[in-house]
């Protein structure tokens, strides 16, 4: 009997882990099951097919870089000559790559600029030339999202792995413009369903499964899948209610259960500790750690206060990558480093409390490193910034410690002055080392070399550590950016190092036991828990404000759509066999821009929407309780 291939489409990479581990720990047979992600589905299809026409790797390095240089070069847009660039280019980096994942061509832009008259002569017209530089760069070059939903769509019937198998989608997606094309044309080749999920009447209408209906993927049960050893039993009713109802006016007789819960406490610590005391009841109840989930709509606030009160109780704990990886310890300490450049005190004294460095390979184990010790010697000889001040403060403080020491007989207080006198010596080595690091990180070198100068400071001054390995791969990636310029500036490597990092998610821990999950909305979409607490639910904190893109108004977001959605002719061309005429204008053998009818530009409403579907998969996420909680100020 021949097993059927099934590719497990799904929302987020801890569904495509924990759901295969949860069938199989139910003693279900797994084989022929690939979960994947979106992304992950596409670069198995289209990376080698991009690989085999030379086209590079692409990462959000790539489209900071990219668009610096077009800031450098102009475009038309006007900007106030005391506005820093870098994270202008990083806000520009982000409009025009969405333009491209979205599966928007210059032509769109172009012409909706053209049709906005006086309104788009200045920044929207800037933006259309922007964006036509910045696809001329990456198409046919790089292979970003774009680039691999494209080729995927063309390798699905060529893809032996997936001829025989069935697509299965859990969870409601999130796609854009051209991953929504490459779904629509996976589901014209391949038999793809999904899983209905459900939604409220307010949200359907911009809901992955309204789309999904239009373009023949059909709906089943779980029950009706190989996921039905997981499909959900009697939910309670208040978490029924919400399913069905969220966002929806008041209807129907009050539902009373202890299924939802509404938390409140004295700020986010407070609120921290009211959720993980009642993780722990429900512990005592019966439920295993790993049936728990914690959703932060807000991680960057969140994560930190939960990692650190579960790793003090000794609670079993996996948290999903939710941050950005300059918030890992490794990779802040970089970029603490390169704010030491001309040695501010305040600098430089942060960077040695937090950094961790291998200070025992770098002072031997007989000087111990004393960073509260150093800062008060630092601001104790009045130094303020520049090598020469810092030895010469610290030389003439070690000097007075070694006249006070010889003028007391007290064997005491003598041994104090010396201790202090060499922890003088001992910053004073730390700060000319540290000089000596910054030095090469100047002027102008090939990607390559800035690489390696990044690796070699990393050896120097970041020590073991969780995210060290990932900071290590985002160094070696600069390399790859010299098919973009042979040769870069260190403000043009520090804004690619800057926007990676933030991009750039801190890896997921490894555990050997069950543990409570940690994790922001969309790193754990898709699965479901037992037990959901949701944190951090305050007016104003979530969603928080939803301001317009700097650079597209949502009129002109709106226009551009319209653009992409409307048909265009063939150019004309001349037929072939006709002899050319003298007097006639040769037909344009350009083509017109393909119609995008996928595509779609967020506009503020857009988001909200998006802010609200992603919190009615949150809550959707619990099968047994659900806790919402928001800080208070008393």
């Amino acid at each position: 009997m021949l097993i059927r291939p099934v590719v497990l489409l799904v929302p987020s990479r801890a569904a495509a882990l924990e759901i295969p581990r949860r069938l199989a720990a139910g003693g279900e047979a797994v084989t022929g099951l690939y979960p994947l992600t979106l992304r992950d589905l596409l670069r198995a299809l289209a990376e080698p097919a991009l690989l085999g026409r030379g086209l590079l790797a692409w990462d959000s390095g790539h489209d900071a870089l990219v668009a610096q240089r077009l800031l450098e070069d102009g475009g038309g847009l006007e900007v106030a000559p005391d506005l820093p660039r870098r994270p202008l280019a990083r806000a520009l980096a982000r409009t025009l790559s969405e333009l491209r994942r979205e599966g928007m061509s210059p032509v769109h832009v172009d012409a909706a600029a053209a049709r906005a008259g006086a309104a788009g002569e200045g920044t929207f017209a800037a933006v259309a030339r922007l964006f036509r530089a910045f696809h001329a760069a990456v198409q046919g070059r790089f292979a970003d999202t774009a680039a691999l939903a494209e080729a995927a769509a063309a390798e699905i019937p060529r893809a032996l792995w997936l001829q025989d198998a069935e697509v299965l989608i859990v969870g409601d997606l999130e796609p854009s413009g051209t991953e929504r094309a490459f779904l629509a044309a996976l589901a014209a080749g391949r038999p793809v369903r999904r899983v209905d999920q459900g939604a409220p009447p307010g949200l359907r209408a911009r809901s992955f499964g309204a789309w999904a209906a239009r373009h023949a993927i059909g709906v089943v049960p779980m029950r009706e899948t190989l996921l039905a050893p997981l499909a959900e039993s009697a939910i309670p009713p208040a978490i029924a209610r919400l399913r069905a109802a969220l966002f929806e006016p008041p209807a129907g007789d009050p539902v009373a259960d202890e299924s939802v819960e509404l938390m409140t406490a004295a700020g986010e610590a407070a609120e921290v500790r009211s959720i993980v005391r009642r993780l722990l009841q429900e512990a005592a109840r019966g439920v295993p750690f790993e049936d728990m989930g914690v959703l932060m709509a807000r991680p960057q606030e969140y994560a930190p206060l939960f990692t650190d009160l579960l790793d003090r109780l000794g609670i079993p704990h996996r948290l999903h990558p939710s941050l950005p990886l300059d918030f890992g310890r490794s990779a802040r300490a970089l970029l603490l480093l390169f704010r030491c450049r001309g040695l501010p005190r305040p600098a430089v004294m942060e960077f040695l409390t937090f950094a961790p460095a291998p200070f025992e390979t770098i002072l031997g184990p007989d000087r111990p490193p004393r960073p509260a010790v150093w800062d008060a010697i630092s601001r104790d000889a009045g130094i303020v910034s520049g090598l020469e001040r810092w030895r010469i403060g610290l030389a003439a403080f070690a000097g007075e410690e070694r006249t006070q020491a010889a003028a007391h007989d007290d064997p005491d207080r003598k041994a104090r002055f010396l201790r202090r006198a060499g922890d003088a010596d001992t910053l004073r080595l730390l700060v000319e080392r540290l000089a000596t690091t910054l030095d090469p990180l100047a002027g102008t070198a090939s990607w390559r070399d800035w690489s390696d100068r990044l690796r070699a400071v990393c050896d120097d001054w970041i020590g073991p550590g969780r995210d060290r390995e990932a900071l290590l791969d985002v160094i070696a990636d600069l390399g790859g950016l010299g098919s973009l310029a042979g040769a870069a500036s260190w403000d043009d490597v520090e804004a690619v190092l800057e926007a990676r990092l933030e991009w750039e998610r801190l890896p997921l821990d490894s555990l050997a036991t069950g543990a409570v999950h940690v994790g922001a909305f969309d790193a754990m979409a898709g699965l479901p828990f037992r037990v959901i607490a949701i944190p951090g639910l305050v007016e104003g904190g979530y969603p928080g404000v939803v301001r317009p893109d700097p650079f597209l108004l949502d009129a002109w977001r709106e226009a551009v759509t319209r653009e992409a959605h409307a048909s265009r002719p063939a150019a004309a061309r001349t037929p072939a066999g006709r002899q050319l005429s003298l007097f006639e204008p040769a037909g344009d053998t350009t083509p017109a821009a393909p119609a995008a009818p996928h595509a779609l530009l967020a506009t503020v409403d857009d988001r909200v929407a998006l802010a609200r579907r992603q919190f009615h998969r949150a809550i959707s996420q619990a099968t047994e309780r659900l806790i919402l909680s928001y800080p208070r100020a008393d």
